[in-house]
């Protein structure tokens, strides 16, 4: 072991690029990194192996690791019986979702830390979550006196473990038909059940955003079905409101933590994931244009999208233009602590704001829900972290406020907006900040290209952020095309620090082609829509079942014992689903290759008709998908220059209503898209007509692949957009 500048020795994780391994580079326990080295020492020393999976801003995690990776008692016991392996799931999420099956199914649930014990050719035999250091070091000792007492009982249990996980994994297609508008009904009743009315999401607590599994959904079925009443748009209005408003919003350096531990989104764990900014930004936008003009709401959901754009391009934002990961829950109290606590970068005593605020901390505590004792609820504060402290949240609005103390909504508002100021400087100069996982992962960062597209469309003009949310969108991918993707192979990697990490999955392919069709609809830069085909090319070569249809999660790798299909949604969207969504929308950018990206796309239903029929509200991503299938898509096309007056009003026209079902292409006669034409039979035609050059700005809507007549009005536009 190497020594480092704290004299502390430092084990093999500290040659590793990953920021979640790297803060293991000083346990005493003897890591290895997933792969070869590992397998052949358990093989060799006849070892079974103990794999630990988790991610940098895991506050368990760390519990975990302090408790026991940090124990020298405890790193004893593993050196000694076992080949100790760490992974970063983010990194290597085909590693993480073929235990985490085993998990779920040997327990009933599943999470992160992830610890389970392997023979040495990898098949598992014992899972768990988190456990307390005397009941960890029980389990060491017992399972490694099952490895040296009864070893060939052990092996044959992997190995039928890992044939059951096969048989799993192994899905067979339902023989009838799916109907998706019954797919989509029982999802809608499914989240109108079990919708919290008072403080929106669902029932109960914890509570997760999930837009996944709930209000990117929802956004797709208010937009087709109007007449319901509008109680689709209402429960994801409802949702996103309490969200902004609650303290999983941070109020003072903006952005949202992952989730709340309570029933009313007030105290969360504080970890702020990229992938969470990314989707609750593109479905504050969608929802808002489902809104009336001048609503409160539709103001606030723009308010919430500029806050979350805001936060990224600050905090979460490479010098180079891409996205990182996650800032940590866990933090230093002040720069003379020692000791890390949960939310100690966020939590104010009644004290400290009284010393920072003077005379208008009784208006700010009165605003934000401050108590004299703190105002987390003891019950969800299990190791007693946040007592007396407070988590800000919206308690009153500025008018109620402003009534409270007999003042001007005006006056209020320039109180609340100075305090704010005032904490945020003191938090950034006199608290260390939280670890921030650098590392870049390209389906997250695609993810984030889409909400930035759909910002650069959707924002109005007095909710611009102060970076342009099109030049962040079009940074990120000039990053990911520069450091990410091989131009002579068409292969993505998975992520990026201090070089090209691990090979890419088929999220990263499926979340990057959707975030560049976004982009290219924002931007109107044919290369966008170009790399996007080339990208399904790869996506289909290495990850399509050319047997039994859908897509792989992973690559072939020898080290995966099983190659999986997953199109459940959770945190973030399945890659399957969204690969539904590019293939039906691919197929009207190149047209040309639609019986092609057609016959996939049906296969994907196909082979997920088991999921779509007897419990579609776990693949809510994919009825949506499914919904827009059925629907049909819109081609707009619009032919003019970018800086004519009419051809902007016909662009702000059609990106001013929330259409989900749109194909929007554009058709600049000083520098049409040729690449794009040689795929697409429609706009070939409409490139070499003699009349493009001279012609006036206008837009054809075409639907099932036959065009209407060009349209010069954009009054007359908007009759074809109700």
């Amino acid at each position: 072991m190497a020594q480092n500048a704290s004299k502390r020795p430092l084990n093999r994780l500290a040659q590793a690029k990953s920021p979640y391994l790297l803060q293991h580079a000083e346990n005493p326990v003897d890591w290895y990194e997933w792969g070869p080295e590992a397998f052949e020492k358990a093989k060799r020393e006849d070892k079974p192996i103990f794999l630990s999976v988790g991610y940098s801003a895991c506050h368990w995690c760390h519990v975990l690791a302090h408790e026991s990776f940090e124990d020298e008692v405890t790193a004893k016991i593993m050196n000694d019986s076992y080949v100790n392996v760490k992974v970063d799931r983010e990194e290597r999420p085909d590693v993480d979702r073929v235990y985490m099956t085993f998990l779920q199914a040997s327990s009933g649930g599943g999470g992160w830390p992830m610890s389970v014990w392997l023979t040495p050719d990898l098949h598992p035999f014992f899972a768990g979550t988190y456990f307390p250091p005397s009941r960890f070091r029980d389990i060491l000792v017992k399972l490694a006196q099952i490895w040296e007492t009864d070893k060939e009982r052990v092996v044959q249990s992997g190995k039928s473990i890992t044939e059951q996980l096969q048989d799993v994994s192994a899905i067979v297609p339902d023989t009838a038909e799916v109907s998706i508008n019954k797919a989509a009904e029982a999802v809608y009743n499914r989240l109108a059940r079990s919708f919290d009315l008072e403080h929106g999401g669902s029932k109960g607590a914890p509570k997760f955003p999930s837009p996944a599994q709930t209000t990117h959904f929802l956004a797709r079925y208010a937009a087709l079905n109007p007449s319901v009443d509008n109680a689709a748009r209402d429960m994801a209005v409802k949702t996103l409101m309490e969200i902004f408003k609650g303290g999983i919003h941070d109020h003072i350096g903006q952005g949202f933590a992952r989730y709340s531990v309570d029933e009313h989104w007030h105290v969360p764990h504080f970890e702020k994931m990229l992938y969470d900014q990314a989707q609750l930004l593109s479905s504050a936008l969608e929802i808002s244009q489902l809104l009336p003009d001048n609503s409160l709401e539709r103001g606030t959901l723009q308010a919430m999208a500029a806050d979350i754009i805001t936060y990224v391009s600050r905090d979460l934002r490479g010098p180079q233009g891409a996205f990182y990961s996650a800032e940590d829950a866990d933090s230093l109290p002040s720069k003379d602590s020692t000791v890390k606590k949960e939310g100690a970068f966020y939590v104010w005593t009644d004290d400290e704001l009284h010393q920072l605020l003077g005379e208008d901390a009784e208006i700010f505590n009165f605003a934000f829900g401050i108590k004299r004792g703190g105002n987390c609820d003891p019950k969800h504060d299990i190791q007693g972290e946040l007592e007396g402290k407070n988590v800000l949240y919206i308690a009153h609005s500025t008018e109620e406020t402003a009534k409270q103390f007999n003042r001007s909504i005006e006056d209020i508002s320039a109180i609340l907006e100075l305090s704010n100021a005032k904490l945020k400087e003191y938090r950034d100069n006199e608290r260390p900040r939280p670890h921030l996982d650098d590392k870049i992962l390209t389906c997250w960062n695609g993810l984030m290209i889409s909400g930035l597209s759909k910002a650069a469309e959707a924002l109005t003009e007095s909710h611009q952020p102060p970076t342009s949310p099109l030049k962040l969108a079009e940074d990120a991918a000039d990053f990911i095309r520069k450091e990410l993707y091989n131009e002579a192979s068409g292969e993505l990697r998975r992520s990026y620090r201090e070089g090209p990490g691990p090979v890419g999955q088929a999220d990263d392919y499926a979340f990057l082609i959707q975030g560049l069709l976004d982009l290219y609809e924002a931007s109107g830069k044919e290369e966008y829509a170009s790399w996007a085909i080339r990208l399904q090319e790869k996506q289909d070569e290495l990850f399509y079942d050319n047997e039994l249809g859908g897509y792989y999660v992973s690559a072939p790798d020898e080290h995966i014992i099983v190659r999986m299909k997953e199109a459940q949604d959770g945190a973030e969207p399945s890659a399957a689903s969204i690969s539904l969504y590019n293939l039906n929308r691919l197929s009207h950018f190149a047209e040309d290759k639609y019986k092609d990206y057609h016959t996939k796309a049906r296969s994907v239903i196909k082979s997920n008709s088991q999921l779509l029929n007897s419990a579609p509200f776990a693949v809510a991503t994919m009825v949506s998908a499914a919904m827009m299938w059925q629907k049909g898509y819109k081609q707009f096309i619009v032919t003019g220059s970018p800086s004519s007056v009419k051809t902007v009003a016909f662009f702000e026209s059609i990106r001013k209503p929330f259409i989900p079902n749109r194909v929007l292409i554009h058709l600049d006669p000083d520098h049409p898209p040729q690449e794009l034409a040689r795929l697409n039979g429609t706009l070939q035609g409409l490139i070499t007509e003699d009349s493009l050059a001279n012609s006036e700005p206008n837009i054809r809507i075409c639907e099932t692949f036959t065009c209407g007549l060009p349209i010069y009005e954009t009054e007359e536009l908007k009759k074809h957009l109700i």
